[in-house]
């Protein structure tokens, strides 16, 4: 049981609940102000031989495919902006259908991927031929087999949503490359949204937290934590990356889209 006076971000036992929401609570730490829930995901177990992929299943994937591939090859011009990607090897986290790997192959990149959800890796086989490994990327699976070893890693709308963001970032930047770059996007706590979704809490002493509701959510595969730019730009220096730029293809003043690039320095010298 993990407990979360632990700070996700900073590691210090200095946060408390700031917020009381439906069916959770928000913790803010006294140290570095990162909010994050107060639940975490559980990754079933698979299920050898049984296809989830029903018809209804991959209909209703299907249907979500042409507004998320307008997104998406927004995503792609953006890497396409600072990488060549012939020949690249390139990691998608939290790949979700195999749309965005499909698009680096298109592009003729070496994509690989990885999707926690059965039925996602499923589809992504039988729709793009792109087959997604279920292990997370600090998994041994990736940490020694690919150590240094992409040139590009990406997390579209993946880092709200995992566990331990400071983990994912770090064992992110253990795969990559030095020189090689991250791309991600996130929602950004410096939102109009975000602030007035606080106030409103905050005022109303709890009783209308329905905005904040509508940002978090305990259910599975979920917004569990929301950055500030600051923070996240820290986390990303911590790491070893140094960010290059934000995105200027992406004009929504909610999110964070930002590319960093690793050191080339390694410890010890160069």
């Amino acid at each position: 049981m993990y407990d979360f006076s632990r700070c996700k971000l900073c590691g210090e036992n200095t946060a408390a609940p700031k917020y009381k929401l439906k069916q959770m609570s928000l913790y803010a730490c006294s140290n570095c102000d990162f909010h994050y829930i107060d639940v975490l995901d559980d990754f079933p177990d698979e299920q050898p031989g049984k296809s989830l992929l029903t018809e209804k299943a991959r209909n209703f994937i299907e249907s979500k495919l042409p507004q998320n591939a307008i997104q998406l090859k927004k995503d792609l011009e953006f890497v396409k902006a600072h990488v060549a990607l012939a020949g690249v090897p390139c990691l998608d986290i939290g790949a979700g259908a195999g749309l965005f790997p499909s698009l680096l192959k298109e592009a003729g990149a070496v994509p690989h991927g990885i999707e926690p959800q059965q039925i996602f890796r499923e589809f992504a086989l039988e729709k793009f031929q792109i087959s997604l490994r279920r292990e997370l990327i600090d998994d041994p699976y990736w940490q020694n087999e690919y150590a240094g070893y992409f040139d590009v890693v990406t997390l579209w709308d993946t880092l709200e949503h995992v566990n331990f963001p400071a983990e994912t970032i770090k064992a992110a930047s253990r795969l990559i490359k030095p020189g090689g770059y991250l791309f991600l996007d996130t929602p950004s706590r410096d939102s109009f949204f975000y602030r007035v979704s606080e106030w409103s809490c905050r005022l109303s002493q709890g009783s209308k937290a329905l905005l904040l509701n509508s940002l978090y959510s305990p259910k599975p595969y979920c917004h569990k934590q929301i950055f500030t730019t600051a923070q996240l730009w820290a986390l990303l220096e911590n790491s070893g990356f140094s960010v290059v730029g934000r995105s200027s293809l992406h004009r929504s003043g909610n999110k964070l889209v930002v590319t960093c690039r690793k050191s080339c320095e390694r410890r010890g010298g160069k």
